[in-house]
């Protein structure tokens, strides 16, 4: 695999500078361009949620107005010439430090699809009613229009060409686009403010593209960092009844994972897979009050545990929802006489069945398939079935069980 990683870098770097000697452009602008997408892709930003993180670059929207033509037509061998050497040169850092990268062919074709889409959209406006920019609000409409159709392009061949090999879905990808979209906007135009201030004043737009984006760069950052902060002051918060004995060593995290992937899967948001993952490390929270004696001697039924772990939890008004979910978990997902009770929360759902699959492995001792088996016994009540089939698709995708072939 590692040979053939190369071989891809050697090829995608041999094209680009071929296109450098058929390119109208300086070389001092395709070296510089081609430093702006090296350096803006190794900055990039994780904003989404949970396990699936897309990352917010620049290095498009910093490389592609430094590629037009004196006309502001596209200057193809310019764009694929800062693309092949910018791209090469990216994938070859991160092999040197031991990354790996499964998925080359459909990145690359996605990629240079987008950067194409962003480079042809651009030049069009430019050329079209934005001719004259004068500096105004206007000015930025051609670069946000262009990385609107950028990610859309990009989102449809991730779609279509790694979805389907990952446990999420398409309704996923999409709505953590959307979820993210203000992060990417607001980074990705200061690369463009750079790129559009390259032809003028050279040097000069460095410092001043730099300086908006470092300050929201840093706010991104922070925000990102304060949030895994807090989620893994949850998860030990979680781990509390474990180590004392009161839960199934390892049940929050377990659970947790399971349930967050069933979540992406059947194509809930970011915001609810947060949530899915919060309910998922602190829905037995409450089994901490099962050190009273007087509560072990009555006796206790998973009910209260629900109701215990969401009275500690609804104790932090961050999490408010997560305490609805959690005291919600063990009840059925639908009654007698109704379709589905619109009480009991997709994700109260979710965790239920990620909790009971991981109980009946590692408390009940029986297999991955005797496990499934007993939530698909309990499907007419208590576990909602399309959550138990989303389960049972990530556990074949996983080798867990072996596919049914229809």
């Amino acid at each position: 695999m590692a040979i053939v990683s190369w071989m891809y870098v050697v090829v995608v770097a041999a094209i680009g500078l071929y296109a450098a000697t058929l390119a109208s452009l300086d070389p001092v602008t395709i070296l510089v361009a081609v430093t702006a997408l090296v350096l803006a892709s190794m900055v990039s930003v994780p904003v989404s949620n949970s396990g699936n993180r897309f990352t917010v670059g620049l290095a498009v929207a910093a490389a592609v107005p430094m590629v037009l033509g004196p006309t502001d037509e596209v200057d193809l061998p310019g764009s694929i010439a800062v693309y092949g050497l910018g791209l090469a040169i990216v994938w070859a850092l991160r092999y040197s430090r031991g990354e790996k990268h499964n998925d080359l062919l459909p990145t690359l074709v996605r990629r240079f699809a987008g950067y194409a889409t962003y480079a042809t959209v651009y030049a069009a406006l430019r050329t079209g009613p934005f001719t004259d920019m004068n500096g105004g609000w206007a000015d930025l409409v051609p670069f946000g229009v262009a990385l609107l159709a950028w990610m859309a392009v990009e989102v449809f061949l991730r779609a279509m060409l790694v979805v389907g090999k990952r446990e999420l879905s398409r309704s996923y990808l999409a709505r953590s686009l959307i979820h993210d979209l203000n992060v990417f906007l607001g980074l990705a135009l200061t690369g463009g403010l750079f790129g559009e201030l390259w032809p003028t004043i050279r040097w000069w737009a460095l410092p001043i593209a730099a300086l908006p984006y470092s300050f929201a760069h840093l706010a991104f950052l922070r925000f990102q960092e304060t949030k895994v902060t807090y989620k893994q002051t949850i998860r030990a918060l979680a781990r509390i009844p474990e180590v004392s004995g009161l839960g199934v060593d390892g049940h929050a995290d377990r659970t947790t994972d399971l349930a967050a992937t069933i979540a992406k899967e059947i194509g809930l948001g970011p915001v609810e897979v947060e949530d899915v993952e919060y309910t998922g490390l602190m829905h037995d929270i409450g089994r901490v009050s099962l050190n009273e004696p007087q509560i072990v001697l009555h006796g206790y039924t998973n009910d209260d545990i629900a109701r215990w772990s969401s009275e500690i939890i609804a104790e932090s008004p961050y999490l408010s929802r997560v305490a609805t979910h959690v005291r919600h978990q063990y009840e059925p997902y639908r009654k007698p006489g109704e379709q589905s009770d619109p009480e009991v929360s997709d994700v109260s759902r979710i965790v239920k069945v990620a909790a009971a699959y991981d109980w009946q492995v590692h408390l009940e001792g029986l297999s991955p398939l005797q496990a499934l088996e007993v939530l698909h016994s309990g499907a007419a009540y208590d576990f909602d079935p399309e959550v138990v089939a989303s389960l049972r698709r990530i556990l074949e995708t996983r080798g867990v069980l072996t596919p049914v072939r229809v």
